[in-house]
C-alpha cells in the first residue's frame, strides 16, 4: 500500500477546505436573499395615515429572487465543480491501491477466473 497516496489524497482535500469555506457563505448569502425576498411587502405609518407598500418595494424584492435564483445556480455549479475535484482524486487514491497484475495476459477479476474454468460466476 502506498502511504504517500494517502498522504496526498489527506493533503488535497485540506487543501479544498477554502473552497468548502466559500461555497457555504455563498450558500448563506443565497438563503438569506431568497428569505427576504419571500417575504410580504410591509404597510408603514405615517403618523395617523397608513401608507401602502411601494411599488420599488416590490421590485426591489423581486431583484432580490433573481439575485438568490442566480446565486444558487452558480454555487450548485460550485458543487459540482468541487465533487468532481473530490471524485477524480479518490479514483486515483483507489487506482493507487489496486495492485498490479504480474502479467496482463491472464485474467485477474474473479469473475473471469471462475468462467475460465468452465463454471457459470452466478449460479442459476
Amino acid at each position: 500500500m502506498n502511504e504517500d497516496a494517502y498522504f496526498d489524497y489527506f493533503l488535497e482535500m485540506g487543501a479544498m477546505r477554502p473552497e468548502d469555506e466559500k461555497l457555504k457563505r455563498k450558500q448563506a448569502m443565497v438563503d438569506y436573499l431568497r428569505q427576504s425576498s419571500l417575504q410580504a411587502p410591509q404597510a408603514t405609518q405615517a403618523g395617523r395615515v397608513v401608507v401602502a407598500p411601494s411599488w420599488t418595494q416590490v421590485l426591489g424584492q423581486v431583484g432580490q429572487a433573481y439575485a438568490a435564483n442566480r446565486g444558487q445556480k452558480e454555487a450548485d455549479q460550485m458543487y459540482g465543480d468541487l465533487n468532481a475535484k473530490r471524485k477524480a482524486r479518490l479514483d486515483a487514491l483507489r487506482a493507487s491501491r489496486r495492485p498490479q497484475p504480474i502479467n496482463p495476459a491472464v485474467p485477474q477479476e474473479e469473475d473471469d477466473i471462475i468462467e475460465g474454468f468452465g463454471a457459470s460466476a452466478y449460479p442459476r
